[in-house]
């Protein structure tokens, strides 16, 4: 990579980078193929469509050779074929918030207001930096942002609020989903390499209809609706709560959130998993290797399940740390 910054310690930061796509339509499609070039190495696409003939006037990623296959595991072909020593994944299916663990960059581009607040908040909760984009029409805008490093989306946008339009329905220029792919690729090369500055506290946008470009700063909003913390609960304590001597009426239900192989290797016994979650539930502590899955699925059940929810405090690994029994054979996942 011939930029100022570029060298060898460039190069080996994104050779050990983990990037997460969330989306691969008219955004997520020139972010992985711009990506694919970059020397990252792994790149996992989450997305539950099927390439349809009337993505690919400006889907370019994608052929009319794909309709009808899913789009992750197209788009994690194309960039194969570019990196052939890139790592690659596929989610197909919708976005869940424990899958941003493990990734040093989160992008979203699915081009829906409810995922990108479950990114947002996911990504809070995980302590992870994340991309943003949105495309309508002659109208583009990106940013990047980082909870704890001062700005959040909930700081552009701190009110919810429904989609204003899709581009399937009121139409985008393609060439600007193509502009504003690029700058959010561009900001993993930032973030992960420092070649250029990320736009932490700031918002790009472009009027395609006369390509002027715009930068507008933000701040922390004081009315923003972040989520805070979930309340932390220690190996001993939960040992306790667990224990043939506390009373079953009082005892939490331990969610694990963990992959169906993590579980494999040993669970704290009698735990479940967020399928199986009993109706009845009123006190739940969720349980990762250690903590950032937990705490992401924590900060998302929040609005959906009615129950106190805690986070064990350093996971699994501090439970095996601690001499916690473990239970060998635990339930796979219904989710």
């Amino acid at each position: 990579m011939r930029l100022p910054g570029g060298g060898e310690d460039a190069r080996a930061r994104l050779a050990r980078a983990s990037v997460l796509v969330v989306g691969a339509g008219g955004l997520g499609s020139p972010v992985v193929a711009l990506l694919a070039g970059s020397g990252i190495g792994r790149l996992t696409v989450v997305d539950p469509d099927r390439v349809e003939l009337s993505n690919l006037s400006r889907q370019t990623l994608f052929s009319s050779a794909d309709v009808g296959r899913s789009k992750a595991e197209v788009a994690v072909e194309r960039a194969a074929s570019v990196d052939p020593d890139l790592s690659v994944v596929a989610l197909v299916g919708t976005f869940r918030p424990e899958m941003v663990a493990g990734h040093d960059v989160v992008i979203d581009a699915a081009d829906s207001s409810a995922v990108t607040r479950a990114v947002s908040d996911a990504c809070a909760g995980a302590d992870i930096p994340w991309v943003w984009g949105a495309v309508l029409g002659f109208d583009g805008q990106a940013s990047t942002f980082w909870d704890s490093r001062g700005i959040d989306f909930h700081d552009l946008h701190p009110v919810d609020s429904p989609d204003s339009g899709s581009c399937e329905i009121d139409g985008v220029l393609p060439a600007l989903c193509h502009a504003i792919g690029a700058v959010m690729a561009s900001q993993v090369v930032a973030i992960v390499a420092g070649i250029g500055e990320p736009l932490l506290g700031a918002v790009v946008s472009v009027d395609a209809s006369t390509w002027e470009w715009s930068r507008t700063a933000l701040r922390r909003g004081p009315s923003s609706t972040r989520p805070s913390r979930s309340a932390r609960v220690a190996v001993p304590e939960l040992r306790a709560a667990l224990s043939d001597s506390a009373a079953v009426e009082a005892r939490p239900v331990v969610v694990d959130v963990r992959t169906d192989d993590e579980r494999a290797t040993g669970g704290i016994p009698g735990s479940t998993v967020p399928g199986r979650l009993p109706e009845s539930a009123s006190d739940l502590v969720v349980v990762c290797e250690r903590g950032p899955r937990a705490e992401a699925w924590a900060i998302s059940a929040r609005s959906r399940v009615g129950a106190r929810i805690r986070v064990l405090d350093g996971g699994m690994a501090a439970w095996r740390a601690a001499g916690g029994p473990l239970d060998v054979s635990p339930e796979p996942s219904r989710r």
